[in-house]
């Protein structure tokens, strides 16, 4: 039996939503869920949808998508849910805005021009459990979005509550090591090393690797 992804649509635009609604439960893999048009409408009732993807139009009645990103992910981690893969939609495409969006912890960034394959392409990638990262293509967008401005508040702050293993794994981690470098590299059990990785992202209150990497970077550049 195919499992089927939960998605929500969050977008002010009703003749969008519509069509990508369409579009989505035409496929036998996903199906809508959950639509809203607005941020408070969203924040409101978007942690309680038990959705596997999250589609977020960059123009949202009340906020921008960046903005109700950075809100929602505290609002699931405060429920102790889990956060949905998340991707942010909007007019046109730059390196600047895409590396944003990944600061923020959306997962990718579709462009309304791109055919109807790369939407369904991004939420069937994005569902996936991040295990993994590709820090070639992390640190090639970061150098390609040289002006792009991100920060975590009071990161240094949280990540001085890491504990046990926790300070070793992240350290691994910011040289761009995998979980199996990691395990080999502090003898760990490779279970232990994304136990640690998925404490971190909680205590940082972070939704992706990619958003991690992004922070410890930037607070490290402040420190440099």
């Amino acid at each position: 039996m195919t499992q089927v992804l939960r998605v929500g649509l969050i977008d002010a635009d009703s003749d969008i939503r519509f069509g990508r609604r369409m579009l989505i439960d035409s496929q036998e893999d996903c199906k809508v869920f959950f639509e809203e048009d607005t941020a408070a409408g969203a924040l409101q009732r978007a942690p309680e949808a038990l959705l596997d993807v999250l589609v977020i139009d960059h123009r949202v009645r009340g906020l921008d998508g960046i903005q109700l990103v950075g809100k929602l992910i505290p609002l699931y981690q405060a429920n102790d849910s889990e956060v949905p893969a998340i991707i942010l939609t909007g007019p046109y495409f730059s390196y600047e805005l895409l590396l944003s969006s990944i600061a923020a912890g959306a997962t990718d960034l579709v462009t309304l021009d791109s055919d109807s394959g790369e939407l369904l392409k991004s939420i069937r990638s994005s569902s996936a459990k991040e295990d993994s990262l590709d820090f070639d293509s992390l640190k090639s967008l970061m150098n390609r979005a040289g002006g792009a401005v991100f920060d975590v508040p009071d990161i240094l702050v949280k990540l001085g509550s890491l504990e046990d293993h926790e300070p070793e794994v992240l350290n691994q981690f910011k040289l761009g090591k995998d979980d199996d470098q990691i395990a080999a590299e502090l003898d760990l059990p490779k279970y232990r090393v994304r136990q640690c990785m998925k404490a971190i992202l909680a205590k940082c209150g972070l939704a992706t690797r990619a958003q991690l990497f992004l922070a410890v970077n930037a607070a490290d550049g402040k420190n440099g």
